[in-house]
């Protein structure tokens, strides 16, 4: 997995490439430590190719750790097998998600708690 951040209007945009599981959830976790505390976050999931069990709970875990901040983290850009993980998984009950990152700046931007919206799929 690699993984990477920008910083746009306040916003942190965490992308990530390949796969989030067992072999890299703790290199996740530990590169998310060093994110800017008390900001909003998106998880860019549209180059990752697989998400297992393991990567789902990482996820969790870090937005559990933020929701003590009151930041807001979301999800945008899943496709594929990673989008059916989340869905079968039930975490878009969990986390607010996004078509794109392009769709998720503007609601986080303009909306203290931002509102999940309708995407991708049955």
């Amino acid at each position: 997995m690699e993984i990477h951040h920008e910083i746009s209007r306040g916003i942190v945009i965490v992308t990530f490439s390949g796969w989030l599981d067992t072999t890299s959830a703790g290199k996740f976790l530990e590169y998310c430590v060093l994110l800017p505390p008390a900001t909003p976050i998106i998880f860019d999931l549209s180059r990752l190719s697989f998400l297992s069990r393991t990567g789902l709970r990482a996820l969790l875990r870090f937005r559990n750790m933020r929701a003590s901040t009151g930041s807001v983290v979301v999800i945008a850009g899943s496709r594929g097998f990673v989008d059916t993980a989340l869905k079968m998984n039930r975490f878009n009950r969990l986390f607010p998600m996004y078509l794109s990152v392009a769709d998720a700046i503007p609601a986080i931007a303009t909306a203290a708690a931002p509102i999940p919206r309708v995407w991708g799929g049955a």
